[in-house]
């Protein structure tokens, strides 16, 4: 978790705990829609008057995908590989990416035997352990069906 995500808890913390509700939800709107399916202010105060809560950790992967330091992917999102690809080409040096670009497609869904995100990267992380990269993959079920994060790392082989 980064400096912004921490700081990013601690705000909406603080604002929730002043009763700053309509203020939390413009801020972090997005936030709200991918991880709670909330479109509105009156869906948002809803949530919170069910008493809902926000769990830390799966709020921590939501706020990293929402600031573009993770890839946020469905647990049945099908094909993958062209949202994976663009995720990383930034994030590595155009050698190593042009390795990436012409392995299998990446097809996620969760109820197949080998649909499973990590199944799915074992070719991609083959390439970038040589590489000195390392993948990172998060799941989250506790607001959803199930949502992968993924993330990359250099310097690192995992």
């Amino acid at each position: 978790m980064t400096a912004q995500v921490k700081e990013d808890i601690q705000v909406i913390q603080t604002l929730l705990a002043q009763g700053a509700y309509q203020a939390v939800y413009d801020r972090y709107a997005a936030v709200w829609k991918e991880m709670l399916f909330v479109e509105t202010l009156k869906e948002w105060m809803d949530f919170l008057r069910w008493g809902c809560g926000l769990e830390e950790e799966p709020l921590s992967l939501y706020l990293s995908a929402w600031r573009g330091e993770c890839l946020m992917l469905g647990g049945f999102q099908g094909d993958v590989t062209e949202e994976i690809l663009r995720y990383l080409e930034p994030k590595l040096p155009p050698e190593v990416w042009g390795k990436l670009k012409d392995l299998g497609p990446v097809v996620v869904d969760m109820e197949e035997p080998d649909g499973r995100l990590e199944a799915q990267l074992a070719s991609y992380e083959e390439v970038l352990k040589g590489e000195h990269f390392a993948l990172r993959v998060d799941f989250e079920d506790i607001y959803c069906a199930g949502a992968y994060f993924l993330s990359i790392k250099a310097g690192t082989v995992a």
